[in-house]
């Protein structure tokens, strides 16, 4: 990935070393964002999903893999002014098909965990980051979509909450081809280490 020159002088861009209890997070990869005409939400994310398969085996065995959907239950009250910002949040209605684990993920019912959202981090009012500080984990690999919400959203409180974040770009996706372009620039400058999904394989054999 190019290198974005003012964000150079400023002194951005320094390299996080991948550490040896590292956790797979796969952002909001449900039907409801995956599956074109289900919600006006949804986008393809064919290329992505198959690229995080690919991890998936290769990371198995190595840390827990923990997948988010957002899903509401009362979605005026839990969504709250993300609501007024996004009114087709209101389609994610949970127990609907919309969110549920796309079913082309290698999802492992017995040992993945899943954790429900009502906002854009993964952190925010979950259980994630005690589930991380109990793992001890040292290197949090983020997925999913899209990259300039939730991924995005998720890898800056990964940062903040002392988590080192790993992002495979080939492994995220966004319905908006220049955001995606974008806040990939921004997180590899500034609050993560984007990689390929190759480089991250090789990581996992290190």
């Amino acid at each position: 990935m190019q290198r974005d020159n003012a964000n150079t002088a400023g002194g951005f861009y320094g390299s996080l070393n991948f550490g040896s209890r590292p956790v797979l997070l796969v952002v909001d990869f449900q039907r409801g964002f995956t599956e074109p005409g289900l919600t006006p939400l949804a986008s393809n994310c064919d290329q992505p999903i198959a690229s995080l398969n690919t991890l998936i085996r290769a990371f198995r065995g190595k840390g827990p893999i923990i997948h988010t959907v957002v899903a509401y239950r009362n979605v005026r009250v839990e969504a709250g002014p993300f609501l007024v910002k996004c009114a087709s949040l209101a389609t994610l209605e949970d127990g609907s098909a919309a969110c549920e684990i796309d079913p082309r993920i290698d999802f492992d019912e017995s040992n993945d965990l899943i954790i429900k959202k009502t906002q854009a981090s993964a952190f925010h009012g979950t259980s994630l980051a005690s589930l991380l500080s109990a793992y001890q984990c040292d290197s949090l690999i983020v997925t999913g979509c899209t990259t300039s919400g939730c991924v995005r959203a998720s890898v800056v409180d990964a940062l903040q909450n002392g988590f080192s974040p790993f992002v495979p770009a080939d492994c995220v996706a966004d319905r908006s081809q220049a955001q995606h372009d974008s806040n990939l620039v921004d997180m590899a400058s500034k609050y993560a280490q984007v990689c390929s999904v190759t480089d991250l394989i090789d990581y996992l054999g290190q």
